[in-house]
């Protein structure tokens, strides 16, 4: 009798961390014993080297890509009663940011190939109390940066970006953090840059909003924006620090499993099916924090891949217009595009320890169910 066969997991947190889990280790080890918990070496060098890999001018550590959400839109002027334009397609935080302000979370489409907001759809959602655009590289696929900023250049918009799911991105031959006023990370466990925690981080193009930011972080009331804002508690701490310094020395080497990951998957299954970046992916890097395929019987799918032991992700079924904090959003015109992806995309694993084996396995299996379906038709 056949033992049964190990199934394979969305993630897997600790494989990756076992080539740095020593050094981890005895970097902890100096730390307990430098009694230096908080804001101190660790975070001022995680601080350095994310502004160096990001391409901006400052970053800022906090305690968590949620905070850092609240934080850059504050900064960047946003108020009670304002609007700020962004997609459904994204997860609650990104809405619930906006709504911590007082200000309105103002959703338009997406598009089809790459899911990220439209900015076709953009400029009609624009009244007079927008404040700001706020991208989300969606699954660490690009944005349409330029048309985006465009817009916000011409109508006099701030463009912060959720860039939790983004970071090592890049946007016509640029990293995708440095493409607004300031844009937010997430060190969660899951991100392909992650830490043991929570944890988060602002990119700065202007210094001066990095220096606000640090202040608010630690209990400093900062006057900015006509408005005096009141201090609280978002620090990084040196554990999670240190953790993502580790992490990011091996970032490149990790992603290129990532890489590899997608490319065997991408062999294997329709390209109307997948991702589909801007100008056929030229200067453009996506980074894959998630790989996703279209499917129209999405629960056929699930329950094949369940059966072969592969365990799938469904994302923002239903979309945040749809949600129930929506009775403080506004919805401009009908979203087709979030709808049908709520309906039809299922992530497939992905990560660093993924056996090649088994993504052309897992490959080989949506590409047979996909094209029982095209037969079937």
């Amino acid at each position: 009798m056949n033992a049964p066969q190990r199934r394979v997991g969305r993630y897997d947190l600790v494989t990756p961390m076992l080539p740095c889990k020593d050094e981890i280790v005895g970097k902890f080890e100096k730390l307990l014993l430098s009694g230096r918990y908080i804001l101190a070496d660790e975070v001022r060098l995680l601080e350095e080297e994310l502004a160096a890999a990001c391409g901006v001018a400052d970053c800022v550590g906090v305690a968590s890509g949620s905070s850092a959400l609240f934080v850059a839109l504050a900064m960047a002027g946003v108020r009670p009663g304002d609007e700020v334009i962004t997609t459904p397609y994204t997860f609650d935080a990104t809405m619930e940011a906006i709504i911590l302000l007082d200000a309105v979370p103002v959703f338009v489409d997406i598009k089809p190939t790459d899911l990220n907001i439209d900015p076709a759809r953009i400029e009609d959602a624009i009244t007079p109390r927008t404040r700001a655009i706020m991208p989300v590289p969606i699954f660490g696929a690009p944005c349409d940066m330029d048309a985006i900023n465009e817009i916000a250049a011409r109508r006099g918009l701030e463009v912060v970006m959720d860039n939790a799911q983004a970071f090592g991105t890049v946007y016509r031959g640029r990293q995708i953090s440095s493409c607004g006023r300031m844009a937010t990370l997430s060190f969660y466990p899951t991100k392909n840059l992650p830490g043991i925690g929570d944890g988060g981080a602002v990119c700065c193009r202007d210094k001066a909003d990095a220096d606000l930011i640090r202040r608010l972080r630690a209990h400093q009331v900062v006057r900015a924006n006509g408005h005096l804002y009141t201090g609280w508690n978002s620090r990084l701490d040196e554990v999670q620090a240190m953790v993502i310094r580790v992490r990011l020395a091996r970032f490149a080497e990790e992603q290129r499993d990532r890489d590899q990951v997608a490319a065997i998957y991408d062999s294997h299954i329709p390209a109307e099916c997948r991702v589909q970046l801007d100008d056929g992916g030229r200067a453009m890097r996506m980074t894959y924090h998630q790989y996703w395929v279209r499917c129209h019987d999405r629960e056929g799918l699930r329950r094949v891949l369940d059966a072969a032991g592969v365990d799938v992700g469904i994302y923002y079924d239903p979309p945040l217009h749809r949600h129930e904090l929506a009775v403080y959003c506004r919805a401009a015109g009908d979203l087709p595009v979030a709808e049908r992806a709520g309906r039809e995309i299922l992530a497939l694993p992905i990560h660093a320890a993924l056996p090649f084996a088994e993504a052309h396995r897992i490959g080989e299996l949506v590409h047979g169910f996909i094209s029982g379906q095209a037969a079937g038709a």
